[in-house]
């Protein structure tokens, strides 16, 4: 699916040599580590860094990550969160933009894997917030 979208490589997070494969993928460091998991483990994904490099946290409310705060410190890096309720108007509108322009062009397609009635709402979040929705 990720190359039918353009993807360069396309690695498993679930491989247990991850994070080798992409230090071989990117020797000069990562530009922006997008952590979707919910795991945030920064003591990993910081030495992934690129100089200036970005973490962006957008899931995992819960957890209490370690900080290798020396190592990021010297790479001029940073970790940002990201909370989509907390987005303001303009962002928002600033999205759908670009969404709007995606999808025309084929370059963004949507991967549907489950529609539910709005009825149903309260109980696909529950199971959002379990951690049992993908996709």
């Amino acid at each position: 699916y990720c190359r039918g979208l353009g993807a360069a490589e396309v690695l498993d997070y679930a491989d247990p040599r991850l994070t080798e494969r992409l230090a071989a993928l990117s020797p000069r460091g990562i530009d922006v580590h997008v952590d979707t998991s919910g795991r945030n483990d920064l003591a990993t994904a910081v030495p992934l860094l690129a100089p200036r490099g970005r973490i962006v946290l957008l899931a995992g409310a819960r957890t209490r990550s370690v900080l290798p705060a020396g190592e990021l410190y010297l790479k001029d890096g940073s970790v940002r969160g990201f909370v989509i309720s907390r987005a303001t108007t303009a962002e928002l509108a600033e999205a759908a933009d670009a969404i709007n322009r995606l999808l025309p062009s084929g370059r963004l397609r949507a991967r549907r894997t489950e529609t539910v009635p709005l009825r149903d709402a309260a109980g696909a979040h529950r199971r959002m917030e379990a951690g049992e929705v993908r996709g």
